[in-house]
């Protein structure tokens, strides 16, 4: 046995008599020393491994993994169609939020404000939706389809739209605007006051129960007015993350089914899916 004034321990070491050592296979050398070096070689590595790791893990996502602004849709909504054929991703939008200068979307009944709510799709009839994307839409057997000899498929509409129709009915329902469309008969005043009134607050209600699912976590701040006697007022005009909403609009212009159709379009539906008072 050695001793070596580097070590706290004994090294073993091949003995040999008369030569024959240098013959015969030797036991092997114990050396804690050299598996202290080791063990300092294998800590130095770990932060360059990690390095390259992460470097490794970034440029994969940045090759392979979809931009987080098109992923987030598929994610926050239920499946669409749409969501096959658009760019869905959010975009930085400025909102108008002037309190006291009014724009087209604001102004009393007439022509020009209907025109400027028209041209938002409120009036859109509805598009065939392929039978082998009913299920994953959240359609059943049981809603109604179209005829197979039209095509097939279920009459469906994009519920951001008809949030944009309730939100323009109450537009019209209210107290200054309400006797216009009330004379008029069309759209949703044809029918009585009685059926007006579940029609609005139904609307009302679709566009409660929207805001509360898509509640705005922004903030308002505040802004002065008034240079003689300066006061805070909210600032409303804030920016959001928007879907291209012209984008999806024409998307479903461009698929609404025909005015009118013949008597048999829809396909007669089965005694026990049909409900016995409205929903």
């Amino acid at each position: 046995m050695s001793y070596s004034p580097f070590s706290d321990k004994y090294n073993q070491v091949p003995q040999s008599e008369d030569g024959e050592g240098l013959l015969s296979n030797p036991e092997p050398t114990y050396k804690p020393a050299s598996r202290r070096n080791g063990t300092i070689w294998y800590i130095l590595s770990l932060p360059i491994v990690s390095l390259l790791s992460v470097g490794f893990g970034i440029w994969i996502g940045s090759r392979f993994v979809a931009d987080p602004a098109k992923l987030c849709p598929s994610y926050v909504q239920h499946y669409s169609p749409i969501l096959n054929d658009i760019d869905t991703s959010y975009q930085p939008v400025m909102f108008n939020g002037s309190f006291m200068k009014e724009n087209a979307f604001r102004l009393k009944a007439g022509p020009e404000v209907d025109a400027a709510w028209g041209s938002l799709g409120v009036h859109y009839r509805s598009f065939a939706l392929p039978a082998s994307e009913a299920e994953k839409s959240g359609l059943t057997s049981a809603h109604v389809q179209i005829n197979e000899k039209y095509g097939g498929g279920f009459p469906v509409n994009l519920e951001g739209l008809h949030h944009l129709h309730c939100l323009n009915l109450v537009r019209q329902s209210l107290y200054y605007n309400y006797d216009y469309y009330h004379d008029q008969g069309k759209g949703a005043f044809v029918n009585d006051d009685n059926i007006v009134q579940y029609h609005v607050s139904h609307c009302l209600d679709i566009i409660r129960q929207q805001l509360m699912c898509q509640v705005d976590t922004g903030v308002l701040g505040q802004v002065w007015w008034d240079k003689s006697k300066p006061q805070a007022f909210v600032d409303f005009n804030t920016e959001h993350q928007c879907k291209n909403f012209d984008a999806i609009r024409q998307w479903a212009e461009e698929r609404q089914l025909p005015a009118g159709g013949p008597p048999d379009f829809l396909q007669r539906p089965k005694e026990s899916d049909v409900l016995e008072s409205i929903p």
